[in-house]
């Protein structure tokens, strides 16, 4: 199918190089790149096999197995074959276990992150490349604003953003090089190398969102209702966006403070001063943040606590992992669902790992579990050191902020079942532990 209003020239080595320019990836020695076999990633791929023998950096090509067709496999190994004729690095990742019946392409795009993401963070590779385009920008800001999105669902893809899944390489950053090149010129690069690609019978299938969207793309005479026009309206939105960001960081540095053991004292007077889009986007971080989460509570949801929260009978809520009470001076106080804890980290070798969306944990030398602090750990603690309990209730003025956040915070239980508290604790009593590991807050 011919697009329209495309470019037809193949995207040159000198065009690739500026556009690589404008990534500033710093010194990195190692990247990754995700390819899936078709157009728009082979051409990646290959494109950044040039640049990185030209730059002596070591390029690593990786193919997600879904499991979902039963070609998936074959077209893994036609992959790696191609790549290998470049004498380009490939490697193919299973995505192991039950698949969904529902909500397929989301769940398949959780995997496919979180996959790629763990083999770059054992692998040191701090860069993952992906072949999103221009046209690809133009869609998803028509599927957002079909879907009634605000600000930020219409604002354009970042060429340099963080790895938007939790639990994984924090460290990590996806690479976009062509978000301002349109798909036509991508198919031309191929064919003037003569490299074939493959068609993946889901971009066919009409009873997927993103295929009507392309095709409405593609046939309408709507003038205007093309990948340019639509490309250059989500870039203007991510103006607007990072303005309210902005607004927003000086609105919580006003009102907002969040303790280093994971907890959040917001001013009520917030709900008074701050035009209700900042309050909104501001509540909306401190979920994200206390939670753990990639994304804030649905809109209408915030919206509804925004209101309740300028009443003053207001008694307290739970939303979206989060335990949020009035206090006594007059503070909202957000602090992690502890029952909504169920994350349990396994550690064979000194490794960063990020537990619970929310705090940063280093171990060098010490192996075993991470879990979330009980009253189980607590008493085990105290039979060797018999005032803990006390040290640990006097860091707190109020008891029930105490009860909350004590079972949200991370211990280690070593190979021999003993328990290891983290120095964020550590450091703020005075009894003598011989065991501890680092964890950092995640703010």
């Amino acid at each position: 199918m011919q697009l329209k209003g495309g470019n037809l020239s193949p995207l040159t080595s000198a065009e690739f190089n500026e556009l690589m320019a404008g990534l500033d990836i710093g010194c990195s020695t190692k990247i990754a790149v995700a390819v899936s076999g078709g157009a728009d990633s082979m051409a990646l791929a290959l494109m950044l096999g040039d640049w990185c023998s030209e730059h002596s950096v070591h390029l690593t090509t990786l193919t997600v197995n879904h499991g979902l067709r039963t070609e998936a496999a074959q077209e893994a190994e036609q992959v790696n074959n191609w790549l290998s004729a470049y004498n380009i690095n490939h490697e193919t990742l299973k995505w192991q276990g039950d698949k969904p019946s529902a909500n397929i392409q989301n769940d398949a795009r959780d995997a496919r992150y979180r996959l790629m993401a763990e083999y770059c963070a054992d692998h040191k590779i701090n860069h993952l490349f992906l072949a999103h385009h221009k046209d690809d920008q133009a869609e998803t800001f028509l599927i957002r604003l079909l879907r009634g999105s605000g600000v930020d669902g219409l604002s354009a893809m970042d060429k340099v953003s963080p790895v938007p899944q939790k639990n994984v390489n924090t460290e990590l950053k996806l690479c976009r090089p062509f978000l301002d090149v349109d798909k036509s010129r991508l198919l031309e690069t191929l064919k003037v190398k003569g490299q074939e690609w493959i068609n993946d019978p889901s971009n066919e299938n009409t009873s997927f969102t993103r295929v009507k969207v392309r095709n409405l793309l593609q046939e309408t005479d709507l003038d205007g209702l093309d990948s340019d026009r639509l490309s250059s309206t989500a870039k203007r939105m991510s103006r607007v966006r990072d303005l309210l960001d902005e607004l927003t960081e000086q609105a919580e540095s006003q009102y907002l403070e969040i303790n280093e053991l994971g907890y959040a004292r917001l001013n009520s007077g917030f709900h008074h001063t701050l035009h209700e889009e900042i309050a909104l986007r501001m509540l909306s971080r401190i979920f994200k943040k206390i939670g753990g989460n990639d994304y804030g509570p649905r809109y209408q949801k915030l919206l509804s606590l925004y209101s309740d929260l300028g009443n003053n009978d207001f008694n307290g809520r739970t939303l979206a992992g989060v335990v949020l009470h009035k206090t006594k001076e007059g503070y909202f106080e957000f602090v992690r669902e502890a029952a909504n804890i169920d994350h349990e980290i396994k550690i064979t070798e000194a490794k960063q790992i990020l537990w619970d969306g929310r705090f940063m944990i280093n171990l060098c030398g010490q192996i075993g579990t991470v879990v979330s602090f009980s009253t189980d750990h607590m008493d085990q603690l105290s039979e060797k050191h018999p005032d803990l309990k006390t040290e640990l209730y006097e860091l707190f003025d109020d008891y029930k902020l105490r009860d909350k956040l004590l079972p949200t915070l991370p211990v280690l239980i070593d190979n021999n079942g003993q328990v290891i508290l983290p120095d964020l604790l550590i450091n703020k009593i005075k009894l003598d532990f011989s065991g501890k590991f680092s964890a950092v807050f995640n703010d």
